[in-house]
């Protein structure tokens, strides 16, 4: 695990009480850096989590088929009864995914995360 990520993942977890877990893995799907916050109880298995991210990396896959047309996607969101999850391409050929308690406030989340990786993180490019 590198200590970017590491410190990338640490970073996106202070930015609001109400984010539970943040995830990297590469455009496969494979995990290469996790953390949830101190004393949460995750819903997901290991695997599950896995399979998760999975398929977010084969949809973020399939919507830069349409980069040229439409521009390259910044997030996506799934809202279920007990969480939120959010998930965004770092340019370095990574899927960040986000989950977020359903107590926060999305919008405040949804612009922090994208203060901190779209629009201040390096590592994101926007072609």
């Amino acid at each position: 695990m590198s200590d970017e990520n590491q410190i990338r993942v640490e970073k996106i977890l202070a930015l609001d009480e109400n984010i539970r877990f943040v995830a990297i893995s590469d455009l496969d799907g494979n995990l290469i850096v996790s953390k949830s916050k101190e004393g949460v109880e995750l819903y997901l298995s290991p695997e599950s989590t896995k399979d998760t991210l999975r398929h977010a990396a084969s949809a973020w896959k399939s919507r830069m088929k349409h980069v040229d047309e439409i521009g390259r996607g910044l997030y996506t969101i799934a809202v279920y009864e007990k969480l939120r999850r959010v998930t965004m391409p770092l340019s370095d050929d990574r899927i960040l995914l986000v989950t977020i308690d359903n107590a926060g406030g999305q919008k405040q989340i949804l612009d922090a995360l994208l203060n901190e990786v779209v629009y201040r993180d390096y590592t994101y490019t926007s072609g």
